[in-house]
């Protein structure tokens, strides 16, 4: 028999089961058609509530499965509980029974108050258990739910541990910490710090006043307004990152990254194109087979890493140190000490009046430099088998050695930095401003 054959039998074969279950209510003991594919039957809602009084423990826990979670802190002393039965059976004679055995359970401690359902005391299950809680607001609050949205609002802290499931908090006055996968994750007024791991999934977090830490992979993540240091591992992970007043810790592969008005920034990635404007205090890049974009950096730039492509625009206040390969790399609006190495990728410079030295080595690299203002500045140029384009009007030195031209200019000065320019199999132009 062929494989086909075989596959096609056991589908009649299956299909005939479904079928007789249907028809019979039961093949197997305790197996019934509403617990198996799309024979889920009719969906009916049953609600229960109940209060906890006051004296509370400083913690509320919530554990549940299959079902959502929400919890809005409030001015009161006693938590209100709704739970929200999702029955899915038959008909609603059978969907009663269950829900009338199915009910909230709340138990207390010296630490905390505990709250989930007797979900375990039922073999077949088919139903989705939904909270809806008031709260102290000043409770800490731990959740661990999943297959279902946890909502939480206005509580002093927050741990939610969400499998499969939504999350999104608000309103926290302290510390919150975020598990989830294959879900959004939404965070938004945050007073203290906060942790998210998440991965298959969409992460957005806003206006949180401590530092922010994220473990995230496959995803888009959207970072606004963070007060304080951002640190994300985010492997295959596109990134935004906006009004980030601390330091930024990226490390990422295989997607974009875009920094816009953060602090001092530091970039690991591979494969990862950077785009970085407007940082306040030094920008260091580290990636490969990429493309980086700085613009307005108030700090030092160090770009490293093979076959990176850089543009950069504006950088002041500190060093600019790059080393890469195969790619161009376009400097302008700098002045401080710069020093370039560079292979197989063409250079192009438009300095501002120079305030450091600037050193550019390349290997199968085309060097082109526009005059800075401010000067002259002692220049000395080479390139072997290669030639040098002065197209200043000031006269310059030069000289052909063993294959080899070089260009002297302005060499009698030592009250302002030099210019040193080397390549080899390609020109060097010198242009006027």
């Amino acid at each position: 028999m062929k494989a086909k054959e075989i596959i096609l039998l056991v589908l009649i074969i299956a299909g005939g089961i479904i079928l007789t279950q249907e028809k019979t209510g039961k093949v197997w003991p305790d197996w019934r058609a509403g617990d198996f594919l799309f024979f889920d039957g009719r969906t009916f809602t049953f609600q229960e509530s109940q209060v906890v009084e006051a004296p509370l423990p400083a913690t509320l826990r919530v554990v549940n499965t299959h079902g959502e979670v929400t919890v809005e802190g409030a001015d009161t002393d006693r938590v209100t509980l709704t739970l929200e039965k999702i029955m899915r059976r038959r008909n609603e004679p059978e969907a009663r029974e269950v829900a009338d055995r199915l009910h909230a359970t709340v138990t207390r401690d010296g630490l905390a108050v505990v709250i989930g359902a007797n979900r375990d005391d039922f073999q077949r299950q088919n139903f989705d258990t939904n909270f809806r809680l008031t709260v102290p607001a000043g409770m800490a609050l731990e959740v661990e739910n999943s297959y279902g949205t946890v909502k939480v609002r206005g509580v002093s802290s927050a741990a939610v541990v969400n499998r499969h499931g939504e999350v999104d908090a608000s309103g926290i006055g302290g510390l919150l910490k975020v598990e989830s996968s294959y879900e959004n994750v939404t965070v938004d007024g945050i007073r203290g710090a906060c942790e998210i791991k998440s991965s298959h999934s969409d992460v957005l977090a806003r206006r949180v006043d401590g530092g922010l830490t994220l473990d995230h992979s496959y995803g888009m993540v959207t970072l606004q307004n963070i007060a304080a240091k951002v640190l994300i591992e985010g492997p295959h992970s596109e990134i935004l990152a906006e009004d980030i007043a601390g330091p930024v810790d990226v490390r990422n592969s295989y997607e974009q990254i875009t920094l816009r008005r953060v602090g001092p920034a530091k970039v690991t990635g591979q494969h990862s194109d950077v785009e970085a404007a407007e940082v306040n205090g030094d920008l260091e890049v580290a990636t490969e087979y990429a493309f980086v974009t700085a613009s307005s950096v108030r700090g030092g730039l160090r770009v490293t890493g093979k076959s990176v492509g850089l543009s950069g625009n504006d950088v002041s206040g500190g060093e600019v140190y790059v080393s890469t390969s195969y790619e161009p790399v376009e400097l302008s609006g700098f002045s401080g000490k710069t020093t370039i190495l560079v292979s197989h990728g063409d250079v192009v410079l438009s300095p501002l009046a120079l305030t450091g030295a600037i050193e550019v080595r390349g290997d199968y690299s085309s060097i082109t430099l526009h005059w800075p203002p401010g000067g002259p500045y002692p220049l000395e140029a080479r390139s072997k088998s290669g030639e040098i384009g002065w197209h200043l009007a000031e006269p310059v030195q030069v000289e052909e050695k063993e294959g080899a031209q070089e260009v002297r200019a302005f060499s009698g000065l030592t009250d302002k930095p030099g210019i040193l320019l080397v390549t080899s199999y390609e020109n060097i132009e010198v242009e006027d401003n």
